[in-house]
Order: structure tokens, then C-alpha cells, then sequence
């Protein structure tokens, strides 16, 4: 029998939060309730999210891979980095898969300017415990036992949820787990002081791991206040570069990626009966190659113009050819150009629709 059985009107004094026994629901509860549900590589929310093509940008991921598989833990930081349109994002699907098939992947994290909860430092480190529960259920126990002695851990700063959510509970561990945490596109949480604090909570963490096990993948552009963050001691002395330059070849991925594409758009198109075997020439490609500029956005909106299934893809690939910036100067001339002609062709039918309604 239980000793309050039946009773009423009575008054407790001195009882204090560390009184209060609670089970393991109580603080993965607390856990789900913190955690972003659209953030990770296999999330419902990212069902469409940009994969490498197949056979392309082999080199960068095998250099990703081979990092993450090293014994090395001087590096336990890698920061992917490159301008807009450079594939950052399918590079990150596609290691964060390739990862997760082979046992590897820990946590991931995709940060996105337009989606609530995906552009601010709040969720982060909850989000990462919550996947390392599922990937790691050696932590779990750990990791749930930290929020139930602190239920407000979520409150705290990012330097102490990733000590006692993250550090402390693979500290524990003994044998062997998934090494890869993901970041991906840190530039997109939407304060700059918060996206340095995050890179120095990272590395704080990792001087405190004594595994040397984890490895973090950050991927963003490389903005001001991010390369700064990394230029400091603190982080330079556990991190390695890797910049998506000319170096990876992106104009020979490209290539393969735009005959892949221009073949199955000659056998499926409803117009396919009117493209000829040779079409589109060899110089056609190499003029979209160039006007890529190392782009692989632009080179997959050029695809997707020339697709649809309601327009002549020849006509539309000649429209795409004759396409001339207005200001060579600027960095993504050659895309803001593509861009204007495409939402050019879709006015007339705005300004209908605006009649109409």
C-alpha cells in the first residue's frame, strides 16, 4: 500500500527538485519535445532533398570518406565549404546516406533559411542526443539521465547541452559506435553570432572527448563570421579544409550529369519522336558547361527549363543558349540571366490569373 493512499489536505515542506524520482519516459519526453523533426538526412520534410548524381563528384566524397574512416583524431573537425549552387547540400545527402548504410552516421542536422525550427541554434544539440539515442543506445541512458537531473538543459547555452547531452554520454561508452556527426548549411541559421558559437561549442566539446572517436562534418558557404570562427586556434588545431574549387573537376561531373540527363529526356519527353539521336551537339553542352561556371545548380535548372513536358525542348534549349547576362561581372551572372528568362515566360500567366481573381 502506498503511504499517500487516500489522503488529502496535506502539505509537503522541503522537498526539493532532486526529491522527485522520475522514469526514463519522463526525460525522452522532455527530448522529443525539444527536438526538430524535419532536420535530418532522412527526414519526411526532406523527401526530395538534392542527391549527387550517380559517378559524380566521386573525388570530393571519397576524400569526405576517407576522413571519417581515418585514425587520425588531430582532425576531428572537417568544414566542406563553396559558394551557392556548388552541390554542398547533395554532397551532405549523399555522405550522410553512404554513412548511415555503413553504420557510420551519428547524427545529422540540415539547416534551412525558410523552415521553422531548421534556421536557429535552439534545436541543434537536442536534435543530435534525440538521433543518438536511435543510433547509439549505448548513450541513451546517459543522455536521458542528464535531462532528468536538469530538466531546463534545453535553456542553458549550446556549450554546456553539448557537453552533458553529447560529451558526457559517449564518455561512457566504451566499445565502438557511429563516429559522423552532419552539419549542414550552418550559414543558413539565421544569427551570425549564433553560427560562431555553434563552430566553438564543437570544438570545445571534442577537446573534452576522451574517445577521439567522433568525427563533425560542418558544410556552409564560406561567409565572414564562419571563416573567422575557423581561423581561431581553438578550432584550426582540430579542423581540416575542404574547399569545392576546380580542384574537384566539377566541369567533368557536369558534363556526365547533362548527356545522362539529355538521353532520358530523348526517351521520355512527349516530344521525344522530334529530337534527333545527335541532339543536343557537343557544342551545345560545352556552351551550358561554361555558362555553369563550376555550378551545379545551374547546370540541373537548365534540365528541369528544357523538361517540361508542355514546351519544345529544343526550343527551350535555344533559348537557354542565346541567354546573355546583362553584367558579366557579377559571380552568378550567368544564373541570374537563366533565372530572369524563365520567370520572364511565366509573367503573361500571372498577370492572367491576376485579371481573372
Amino acid at each position: 500500500m502506498h503511504s499517500f493512499d487516500q489522503a488529502s489536505h496535506f502539505v509537503i515542506n522541503g522537498l526539493t527538485q532532486t526529491d522527485i524520482r522520475v522514469d526514463g519516459d519522463y526525460g525522452f519526453n522532455l527530448l522529443q519535445k525539444q527536438m526538430v523533426e524535419g532536420a535530418s538526412h532522412d527526414a519526411g520534410e526532406r523527401h526530395d532533398a538534392p542527391k549527387c548524381y550517380p559517378q559524380t563528384r566521386k573525388a570530393v566524397l571519397s576524400n569526405i570518406m576517407s576522413w571519417v574512416n581515418s585514425d587520425n583524431d588531430t582532425t576531428r573537425i572537417m568544414w566542406l565549404y563553396g559558394p551557392a549552387g556548388a552541390g554542398k547540400s547533395a554532397i551532405a545527402q549523399t555522405t550522410a546516406e553512404e554513412c548511415h548504410r555503413e553504420g557510420k552516421l551519428a547524427a545529422s542536422f540540415f539547416y534551412s533559411r525558410f523552415s521553422a525550427g531548421r534556421n536557429t541554434k535552439d534545436g541543434l544539440v537536442a536534435t543530435i542526443a534525440y538521433q543518438l539515442c536511435v543510433s547509439v543506445p549505448a548513450v541513451k541512458e546517459s543522455i536521458i539521465k542528464n535531462i532528468e537531473k536538469n530538466p531546463k538543459i534545453f535553456k542553458s547555452n549550446i556549450h554546456t547541452q553539448m557537453k552533458a547531452l553529447v560529451i558526457e554520454p559517449f564518455n561512457s561508452v566504451k566499445s565502438a559506435y557511429p563516429k559522423l556527426i552532419l552539419i549542414d548549411g550552418l550559414d543558413e541559421c539565421l544569427i551570425r553570432k549564433d553560427q560562431v558559437e555553434i563552430i566553438e561549442a564543437i570544438a570545445q566539446a571534442l577537446m573534452m572527448d576522451r574517445s577521439s572517436y567522433l568525427r563533425v562534418l560542418l558544410i556552409s558557404r564560406p561567409e565572414v563570421e564562419i571563416r573567422q570562427a575557423f581561423n581561431a586556434d581553438s578550432v584550426s588545431s582540430l579542423c581540416t579544409r575542404l574547399a569545392l574549387d576546380d580542384t574537384f573537376s566539377p566541369d567533368k561531373d557536369i558534363e556526365l550529369y547533362l548527356r545522362s540527363h539529355f538521353e532520358a529526356l530523348k526517351r521520355q519527353h512527349i516530344l521525344s519522336s522530334t529530337l534527333s539521336k545527335s541532339w543536343p551537339s557537343d557544342e551545345s553542352i560545352c556552351q551550358i558547361i561554361t555558362k555553369s561556371s563550376g555550378q551545379f545548380i545551374y547546370a540541373s535548372t537548365v534540365i528541369h527549363y528544357i523538361s517540361d513536358p508542355r514546351h519544345n525542348p529544343q526550343k527551350r534549349l535555344d533559348v537557354v543558349l542565346d541567354i546573355k547576362p546583362s553584367n558579366g561581372e557579377k559571380p552568378f551572372a550567368q544564373l541570374d540571366a537563366l533565372y530572369s528568362t524563365i520567370l520572364s515566360a511565366y509573367r503573361p500567366i500571372m498577370d492572367l490569373k491576376k485579371k481573372i481573381y
